[in-house]
C-alpha cells in the first residue's frame, strides 16, 4: 500500500502500524526532553527580561531626553508610516519566501512522516505548532514594543499609554503580518517566483506611499498604528484597517495550513533538527549552514564579474572570488542591513537614543557573511599545515577583503542616514571619522564568531556562553558607543563629529584585541594538530 503526496508528484511507503507506535513514542520522549529544555532556557529568559526591565527603567529616568522639535513631529507625522511600511513590506517579503519553501513551520520528521499521512486533517494537526510559533512571536514582539514606547513618549505629543498601547498593537501585529503571509504561501503552494514578485511589488508599493505622501499599502497602514498618537482624522481609521488585514492574512494563513507540501516539510524538519542541535551546542558557524541550506541559497555557479588572472595576494583575489559569486539574495540582504543600520541611527537621533543599540548587531549579521571565506579556511585545518606560513598569518590575510566589504557597507549606511535625516552634515561628519575602525572591530567580531570552536569549553557552559555572545556584545558596543556620544554631547556638528572620533581610540583597542584573539586562537589549533 502507498500514498500518494500530489504536492511533489512521489510515492510515499505507507507506515507500518508497528514502527509508527515506536516512532510516535520516541518522538513523544524528545518532545518532554525539549519540553525539559525549552523550560530551562524560558527560565533564563524571564530571569533575563526582569534584569532587561530594571535597565530599561534606569535608562528611562537617566537619558532625561528632551521634547522633539516641532519640525522632527511633523517630518515623523507625514514620513514616518510609510518609512515603517517598507520595514513591513521588506518582512512581508521575507515571510512569503520563507513560505514558499516550506516554511514557516518546523515540525519533527517523525510527526512529517506518521501524523501528516494518517487520515486526520492537515489543518488539525498543524494547527497547535502554527499558534505557538504566532504566541511566542506576537508576545516578544508587543514588549519589544512596549519598550521602545516607554522611550518615546518622552519626546513627542501624547500620553505614554497611548505610545506604549500604539507601539505593543504595532509590535504584536508585525509578527501577525508576517506569519500569515508565510501561511499563505505555503498552504497556497505559492511558487518562489510568484511569492517574490508579490512581496518587491508590496515594498514598491510602500516605497510608492513614501515618494509620493500617499498611505495606500497595507504595509503603510501599520505604519500608522506605530504612530498613532500623532495622527487624526481617517490616518487613525487607516490603523485600524491595517490591523484588520493583518488579522485576515492570518486568518487565510490559518485555513489553508492543509496544503503543506510534504517533501518540502520533511526537508525542513530535518535540516531544522540539525539546526536545534547545533544551536544547543552553541555551534554558530553550522547554523548559519544549515540556514542557507534551508532558504535554498547556492552560490552562482557563473561570477557577477570575472577577475584577471595573476595577483600579487592570492589570498586577497580568492575572497573576493567569493563575493562574486554571491547570489542576488545575499547582496540584497547585506544592502537591507546596511541601509536598515542607517535608518536606525537616524531613528536614534530623532525618536530615543534606545535604538543606537541596534545598528551594532544588525551589522554583525552582515559581517558574518562577509567573513565567509576565512570561515571556510577555518573548516579545513589540515589543508592550512600545508602552507608555508602559520595559520595566523593565513587567517589575518583573510580579513584585508572582509575590510574593505565592511567599509562600504559601512558607506551605504551613512549614506542612508544623510538622506533619510534631518541634518546630513552630522550624518556624514560621524561616518566619515567611525567608519573605518566600526569596520574593523566588527569583521574582527565576526570572526571570532564564526571561528569559534563549540566544544572547546564543553566541560564549562559558562565560559562557552561568553565566548559565544562576546562578539556579539562587542558588536553592540561599538555601534552604541560613537552614536550615543555624538547624541550627548550638546552644541554644533563640529562638537559631536569631534566627540564621536574620540571613540575611535575604543574601536580601535577592541579591533585589536580581536586579532589577538584571532591569532592566539590559531596558533593554539596548529600547535595542538603538530
Amino acid at each position: 500500500m502507498s500514498v500518494v503526496d500530489r504536492s511533489a508528484g512521489t510515492v510515499l511507503a505507507a507506515p507500518d502500524p508497528v514502527a509508527a507506535m515506536k516512532a510516535m513514542r520516541r518522538a513523544r520522549r524528545r518532545r518532554y526532553v525539549a519540553r525539559a529544555d525549552v523550560m530551562e532556557v524560558l527560565y533564563r529568559v524571564y530571569l533575563g527580561a526582569i534584569a532587561a526591565l530594571f535597565i530599561l527603567a534606569f535608562l528611562a529616568g537617566a537619558l532625561h531626553e528632551v521634547p522633539a522639535d516641532p519640525s522632527s513631529v511633523d517630518g515623523i507625522r507625514a514620513h514616518g508610516p510609510a518609512v515603517i511600511g517598507i520595514a513591513v513590506a521588506l518582512l512581508v517579503y521575507a515571510g512569503l519566501r520563507a513560505g514558499a519553501r516550506g516554511g514557516p513551520l518546523a515540525i519533527e520528521a517523525a510527526e512529517v512522516r506518521y501524523t501528516l499521512l494518517a487520515p486526520v486533517s492537515r489543518r488539525t494537526a498543524l494547527r497547535p505548532a502554527a499558534l505557538a510559533q504566532l504566541r511566542i512571536a506576537t508576545i516578544s514582539g508587543a514588549v519589544f514594543g512596549a519598550v521602545v514606547g516607554n522611550f518615546v513618549f518622552r519626546r513627542f505629543p501624547g500620553t505614554g499609554v497611548e505610545w506604549i498601547g500604539s507601539l505593543a498593537a504595532f509590535g504584536a501585529l508585525v509578527p501577525v503580518a508576517v506569519l500569515g503571509s508565510a501561511l499563505v504561501a505555503s498552504g497556497r503552494r505559492l511558487r518562489p517566483g510568484l511569492a517574490a514578485i508579490l512581496g518587491v511589488a508590496l515594498i514598491a508599493w510602500s516605497a510608492l506611499d513614501l515618494a509620493l505622501g500617499w498611505s495606500s499599502s497595507p504595509a503603510t497602514w501599520l505604519g500608522e498604528l506605530a504612530t498613532l498618537p500623532l495622527q487624526s482624522g481617517a490616518q487613525a481609521w487607516l490603523a485600524a484597517v491595517g490591523a484588520a488585514v493583518a488579522l485576515t492574512v492570518l486568518a487565510a494563513g490559518l485555513l489553508g495550513l492543509g496544503g503543506l507540501r510534504l517533501e518540502e516539510a520533511r526537508r525542513r524538519a530535518e535540516l531544522v533538527a540539525e539546526m536545534r542541535f547545533s544551536a544547543s551546542v552553541q555551534d554558530l558557524r553550522t547554523v548559519i549552514l544549515l540556514r542557507r541550506q534551508l532558504a535554498s541559497e547556492h552560490p552562482r555557479r557563473r561570477p557577477w564579474l570575472r577577475l584577471g588572472a595573476g595577483s600579487a595576494n592570492p589570498v586577497w583575489r580568492r575572497d573576493w572570488q567569493s563575493y562574486l559569486r554571491w547570489p542576488a539574495v545575499r547582496v540584497a540582504r547585506v544592502v537591507v542591513v546596511a541601509i536598515a543600520a542607517g535608518g536606525l541611527a537616524v531613528g536614534g537621533f530623532d525618536l530615543t537614543p534606545v535604538l543606537f543599540a541596534l545598528p551594532g548587531p544588525l551589522l554583525l549579521v552582515a559581517a558574518l557573511d562577509l567573513i565567509e571565506p576565512l570561515a571556510q579556511e577555518s573548516d579545513h585545518p589540515t589543508r592550512r599545515l600545508l602552507l608555508p606560513f602559520t595559520a595566523s598569518a593565513l587567517i589575518r590575510r583573510h580579513l584585508y577583503a572582509a575590510f574593505a566589504t565592511m567599509a562600504l557597507v559601512l558607506a551605504i549606511a551613512t549614506a542612508t542616514a544623510a538622506l533619510a535625516g534631518g541634518d546630513p552634515g552630522l550624518a556624514l561628519g560621524v561616518g566619515a571619522v567611525v567608519f573605518l575602525p566600526l569596520a574593523a572591530v566588527l569583521v574582527c567580531a565576526a570572526a571570532v564568531s564564526a571561528t569559534n570552536d563549540p566544544y572547546e569549553f564543553i566541560l564549562s557552559p559558562q565560559l562557552a556562553q561568553t565566548a559565544n555572545l562576546a562578539p556579539i556584545v562587542v558588536a553592540l558596543i561599538a555601534g552604541f558607543l560613537p552614536l550615543f556620544v555624538a547624541w550627548k554631547v550638546e552644541g554644533g556638528n563640529g562638537a559631536r563629529v569631534s566627540a564621536a572620533f574620540g571613540t575611535d581610540l575604543i574601536l580601535v583597542i577592541l579591533a585589536f584585541v580581536g586579532i589577538g584573539v584571532l591569532a592566539w586562537r590559531f596558533n593554539k589549533r596548529e600547535k595542538e594538530a603538530l
